[in-house]
Formats: structure tokens, C-alpha cells, sequence
């Protein structure tokens, strides 16, 4: 009798490759990136409390975020999802701060919310149902649309970093060029644009960021997720704040604004230092990991488009620091 017919096996897709057993994910490594945010406003009091080095020691939170949500992959989609929220902790800190702390008709305290919702995301992270799900189809027009708004806030960005990093020759140098930018982005059509294209950026980035929590991805993905987590928190916090000060309280939204006390010694202040660090290599690598994305589209080589992509990333990180300089020396 002949012997059966050996088919020949297809491979396993490349995301059955990646897809780790829930099962030996320990609760620890689940627990861990909120249980990092949980702790975080202790970091951040530390800093003027005892020494600004716990400033610098608070990027170790988001550090685990990134970290957890790459190593937890598809599998865990919850918990993935919580650790891309543990890397936006900074924007979080202070949006709820700024939302809460200083509103006498609200009997809320910023902190004690915070508390609660990490303790819930904790449990949300470590219980239930971690199973993975197949990657849905990338929405290509709304992933294209992002990109005609990202590049709008681009070019506002460059505008706005440029401006910071003309302190660096004193707050009148950079009150001289933010007054020469307003007149264009300021405008009433300009920054209605403006606006539209950042509300548009963050609730079409949220909702691309779903399916990719449910994707395996390799560090130039989670990078690139990572960063979108974080560029829409801070949007949140950081146009509140700003639109708060303008529009509530009549206030210029300028040098002294920013630098009234120093982000060293002052208890509210010193959540600003991580959050604007943060947020510059944020747009940077957001940037970047997109052009990338396009450039590779395109027909570009891939060791190109990943050493440009590097080159932008670590330009925005050079600023980052630069910028920095600028708002602790004031």
C-alpha cells in the first residue's frame, strides 16, 4: 500500500509565532507598570522634598510602561493596554492636577483619583480574560488622515520648539520670537486649523492605537504606539491648561507664565519637569517613526529610513535637553 501523501505544512502567520501562553505571564509582571504610576506622585513630591534627582528618576515610570507594553505583546491586550497608559502617567499627573486641585465646587482631589484609578487599572491589568485576538485590518484612510494632521502640528511644533529653544539667550529673547510666531498662529483661522488638527490627531490616534495594542509589533512599533500614547495625554493636558489660563483666567500664556516657579522646588511645579521633558522626545519620535513608515512606503531602503528616523528621534531628544537647560535655568 503507497504511503499516504505528506502536504506540506504551512508556516504559522507570523503573529501565532509571537503569541505568548497568558498563562506564564506572572501577576507581577502584569502588576507592574500601574503599580509603577501608582507611585509615581511620591517620585515627583520627592523631588523638591528631598532631591531633584527623584525628577529625573520619575522617567523610570513611563521607562516601565514602554518595556511592559513590548514585552507583554498580543496576548495580553489589557495589560498592554494599561502599561501604554503608565507611559503617558506624566500628562496624566498633571492634567488631573490642573483639572482638580484648584477647583473649590469639585470635592475631589487630584491624588486621591489618581490612587483609585491605578488601583483599578491594576486590577483590570492582572484579572480577567487575557486572550489574544487576531489583528484587525489597518484602517488605511483614517491612518492617512492622521498623517495630513500630523503633519499640520509638525510644522507648528518646529515653530514652537524653535521659540523654546530661543531661551537659552534669556526670556526676552524668547518673548521677542514667541511674539513674532503668534501673529501667524495666533490668527483666528490659523488657530482654528491648528486646533481641529490636534483633536483630530488625538481621537484618530486613539483609535488606531486599539488596533495596535492587539498587533505583535517589533521596538520600532512600540516606540511608535508609545509616543502616540503620550502625545495624546499631553494634548489633553497641556491645551487645557493652556486654553484654562487664556480663556478663564485671562492669563498670557507666555516666558513668565511657564517659568513663575521653579519646576526644583516647587511641590505643584516639579510635575513639570518630567511632563515637558517627555513630551518634546515624545513629538520627536512620533515624527520620525511615521516619516519612516511613509519613507519605506515609498521605495525608500530600510536602512535608510530606519538611520533617519534614528537621526530625528535623537535630534528631538538633543532639543528635549536643550529646552530643559532653558526652563531650570529660568
Amino acid at each position: 500500500m503507497a504511503a499516504p501523501l505528506a502536504l506540506p505544512v504551512p508556516p504559522a502567520p507570523a503573529y501565532a509565532l509571537h503569541v505568548r501562553d497568558p498563562a506564564a505571564v506572572s501577576r507581577l509582571t502584569l502588576a507592574a507598570p500601574p503599580l509603577a504610576a501608582l507611585v509615581y506622585p511620591a517620585i515627583i513630591w520627592a523631588g523638591p522634598a528631598i532631591s531633584p534627582l527623584f525628577l529625573a528618576m520619575a522617567l523610570a515610570v513611563p521607562a516601565i510602561g514602554v518595556t511592559a507594553a513590548h514585552a507583554l505583546g498580543p496576548a495580553s491586550p489589557r495589560a498592554r493596554a494599561v502599561a501604554l497608559a503608565v507611559v503617558a502617567a506624566p500628562p496624566l499627573y498633571s492634567w488631573l492636577g490642573g483639572l482638580l486641585d484648584f477647583q473649590t465646587t469639585v470635592p475631589l482631589h487630584g491624588l486621591a483619583v489618581w490612587i483609585l484609578l491605578w488601583l483599578t487599572l491594576t486590577v483590570v491589568a492582572t484579572t480577567g480574560g487575557q486572550t489574544a485576538r487576531a489583528a484587525r485590518p489597518r484602517p488605511a484612510r483614517l491612518a492617512f488622515a492622521h498623517g495630513c494632521s500630523a503633519a499640520i502640528i509638525t510644522v507648528f511644533a518646529l515653530a514652537h520648539l524653535t521659540n523654546h529653544l530661543a531661551a537659552l539667550a534669556g526670556g526676552e529673547r524668547h518673548i521677542a520670537v514667541m511674539s513674532a510666531l503668534r501673529t501667524v498662529y495666533r490668527a483666528p483661522g490659523v488657530e482654528l486649523v491648528l486646533l481641529a488638527a490636534v483633536a483630530f490627531q488625538t481621537l484618530s490616534g486613539l483609535r488606531l492605537l486599539r488596533d495596535h495594542v492587539e498587533r505583535t509589533r517589533s521596538w520600532w512599533h512600540t516606540a511608535q504606539v508609545a509616543s502616540g500614547a503620550y502625545l495624546a495625554a499631553f494634548f489633553l493636558s497641556h491645551l487645557t491648561a493652556a486654553l484654562r489660563a487664556r480663556w478663564l483666567r485671562d492669563i498670557d500664556t507666555n516666558w513668565q507664565w511657564l517659568t513663575a516657579d521653579s519646576m526644583l522646588t516647587d511641590p505643584w511645579s516639579a510635575r513639570l519637569a518630567p511632563y515637558y521633558a517627555l513630551s518634546v522626545v515624545a513629538v520627536g519620535v512620533h515624527a520620525a517613526l511615521g516619516l519612516r513608515y511613509v519613507l519605506r512606503a515609498r521605495g525608500w531602503s530600510p536602512p535608510v529610513s530606519d538611520r533617519l528616523a534614528v537621526a530625528a528621534a535623537a535630534a528631538a531628544t538633543a532639543a528635549s535637553a536643550l529646552i530643559m537647560t532653558a526652563l531650570l535655568r529660568a
